[in-house]
């Protein structure tokens, strides 16, 4: 009966048709036993609230209703394009699709179905399909599932989101996941607890893993690194959540950043703290201290840096260095964490 509503409205030439109308046609398409077999009336009202919920009808209230139960309006004004509609061959064909999809947004969008058509009907191949469907039991990445789905390993990462969407699916119903992105770290003793050390550029990184490396206790300036982690710049700030996949099962007691001091480094920690946790992830203050102090004339910067906010980073640190790197920034000038040399390491 639904496939019969939908082509009732898809011919009807005006924009506003009765309820009475559409009865008819169903009641002559099927006789009045079939159509009774078909759920009756009820059956049919259930549909024309169903086509409202999908945006295909929408009631002409001043109409008033028709005085039946359950009530229905008297007229209802279309909703399809019917310049650009489905023809009755493509109509079947997204009626027969796999029951899992939701089609309303194709009924409603006949154009958006022509371009998606190719990968819809892959995707409803799949799922009907049991022997390739069981492979839904196993997890998989995203770029997995879509190659053994659409023959296109990136799709679902581009397109297949939108389609995905539109089809009323997830992620989760495909029982796939996007990988992580990734970064690189030391970890150097497993311990039930962590305190990790993010580095900003690869030569520090480099240089802070052979001076730990010298130190049985691990520490520097006062925080016993547990973990480093290279950040790559403002990589880190999606790619963090790797940390849930290396840390796992372990509590995290602190996450020291530490990176150049200028609009672009701070914006960097201003961004990882604010996206994940401000009170978790905080400035590394003693190296920050010591970089203020190993730079007697900072440099100028030799690129434009937008400003960005201070107060999440300074209020970190102590009146003097907050007024130390707030003249260093405001005044054009930068320092990179290079300017720490980590061999021999002296106390401030």
């Amino acid at each position: 009966m639904e496939r019969l509503i939908y082509q009732a409205l898809e011919k009807h030439t005006k924009k506003v048709i009765e309820t009475y109308d559409i009865l008819l046609k169903a009641e002559k398409q099927f006789g009045v036993d079939g159509f009774e077999l078909k759920g009756g009336y009820r059956s049919f009202a259930a549909f024309i609230n169903v086509f409202c919920d999908k945006g295909i009808l929408s009631p002409v209230k001043a109409s008033g209703i028709n005085g039946r139960n359950p009530p229905l309006y008297n007229k209802y004004r279309i909703l399809i394009d019917n310049e650009n509609k489905l023809s009755d061959e493509l109509i079947l064909e997204l009626q027969s699709l796999n029951p899992k999809l939701d089609k309303s947004y194709y009924f409603r969008n006949p154009e958006a179905y022509k371009e998606d058509r190719e990968y819809i009907l892959m995707l409803s191949q799949y799922l009907l399909d049991s022997a390739s469907s069981r492979s839904l039991e196993y997890r998989c990445t995203m770029n997995e599932r879509s190659f053994e789905i659409f023959n296109n390993e990136k799709f679902l990462e581009s397109h297949g989101r939108t389609l995905l969407k539109r089809l009323g699916l997830s992620f989760e119903d495909l029982n796939c996941y996007k990988t992580l992105e990734a970064f690189f770290y030391i970890l150097f003793e497993p311990k039930d607890s962590l305190n990790i050390l993010i580095i900003e550029n690869k030569d520090t990184f480099y240089s802070v893993v052979k001076y730990l490396e010298r130190k049985p206790d691990r520490e520097l300036y006062g925080i016993n690194v547990d973990m480093l982690i290279y950040g790559e710049g403002k990589k880190i700030i999606n790619s963090y959540s790797f940390l849930n996949e290396v840390a796992v099962g372990t509590k995290i007691e602190k996450v020291y950043y530490f990176g150049d001091i200028d609009f672009e480094g701070i914006g960097i920690y201003n961004s990882l703290a604010s996206k994940y946790d401000r009170d978790l992830i905080v400035p590394h203050v003693r190296l920050y201290q010591m970089l203020v102090k190993a730079a007697r004339k900072p440099p100028k910067l030799r690129t434009n840096q937008s400003e960005v906010p201070l107060d999440l980073f300074l209020m970190h640190f102590d009146e003097e260095s907050r007024r130390e790197i707030s003249i260093i920034l405001f005044n054009g000038k930068y320092i990179p964490q290079e300017a720490v040399k980590f061999a021999p390491v002296k106390s401030l």
